[in-house]
């Protein structure tokens, strides 16, 4: 939405009203006519029709991008590991104790720490990353077909193209 509502062309029209006149004075040693500041108007109005909404899709692209990769991504993942693992050791904890399993495990001379807790780590050091891969994938690909689909920000193909 916020790349909708950026548009300069007004500014860079008012700009070429106030830098091209004097310009073209300067440059012919005539002052400049309607007819001509009208031209280069048109000119300049169809230059920025042509390269301002491919230049929003490649901002969008590259915004995505970085976005879900350095920032998102790994935030949700790490957020959603935290509470299964946190809710998955505490479960299992809470019944190695009922049932007392952990004096069992330290009659064994096993630390009951250690029996719980290194798996959990390895299993989320596994996970971790080939989750925060699966969900960025995702959410780039919904970024590459929303955009495109709903917002009219460049095609799906130039979004690929420019991430």
């Amino acid at each position: 939405d916020l790349l909708r509502r950026l548009d300069f062309n007004d500014q860079v029209l008012d700009l070429v009203d106030t830098q091209v006149r004097p310009l073209i004075k300067m440059l012919t040693g005539e002052e400049a006519n309607v007819l001509q500041m009208m031209g280069v108007r048109f000119k300049v109005q169809s230059l920025l029709n042509q390269t301002v909404p491919p230049a929003k899709a490649s901002i969008f692209a590259i915004g995505m991008t970085k976005l879900f990769v350095l920032e998102i991504g790994p935030l949700l993942t790490a957020l959603l590991l935290c509470g299964r693992i946190g809710g998955s050791y505490a479960g299992k904890v809470g019944t190695l104790h009922a049932t007392s399993q952990t004096k069992l495990l330290q009659t064994l001379g096993i630390s009951p720490f250690l029996w719980t807790f290194w798996p959990s780590v390895l299993a989320a050091l596994l996970a971790a990353p080939l989750l925060t891969l699966m969900g960025t994938c995702i959410a780039l690909g919904l970024a590459g077909w929303v955009g495109p689909t709903y917002y009219g920000i460049g095609t799906t193909t130039q979004f690929w193209t420019d991430m």
